[in-house]
């Protein structure tokens, strides 16, 4: 896949180095990044059922009531990884639009970035999300998931 490369500055150890995003522009894939790692996962909506999936149940949820559809939009990035994935390598969750960590130093917090003028590309191959756990679940298990992930993240 081709990422866009980013020019950061690392919060904790204050050094420079590039990383890979997705380009601008490209809607429904995403590259899910661990919470605690380094580890990355690919997720393209438009072939894993499981993120439209978790979208009508969290749309069903008490706790969504109300909400205008940005603020779903919003719970469902932030909590999908959590929700329908399988955690990283070291058993942390995933998230979308979490920027990666330090590729120097490991650190969760970069200081700046921004992307590099003119436009640079890496090709790099990221393994797809995996939902062995999600896809074992009853239904009726899938919507209290939803629900207790949703409760956990503050919605």
């Amino acid at each position: 896949m081709k990422l866009q490369l980013l020019h950061v500055t690392c919060a904790q150890c204050g050094r420079d180095s590039h990383v890979g995003v997705m380009p601008e522009g490209i809607h429904g894939q995403f590259v899910l990044r661990s919470t605690d790692s380094l580890d990355e996962a690919f997720l393209d909506t438009a072939t894993d059922p499981t993120y439209e999936e978790v979208d009508a149940l969290l749309n069903r949820s008490r706790r969504m009531i109300g909400k205008d559809d940005w603020f779903r939009a919003h719970a469902l990035q932030r909590t999908y990884g959590e929700t329908a994935c399988d955690p990283d390598s070291t058993g942390s969750f995933f998230r979308i639009g979490k920027l990666p960590n330090c590729p120097l130093c490991g650190h969760a917090s970069l200081h700046s970035w921004k992307a590099l003028s003119p436009p640079a590309f890496i090709d790099r191959e990221i393994a797809p999300v995996s939902h062995r756990a999600w896809l074992a679940l009853s239904e009726a298990q899938k919507e209290f998931r939803v629900d207790d992930v949703l409760e956990d993240n503050g919605f």
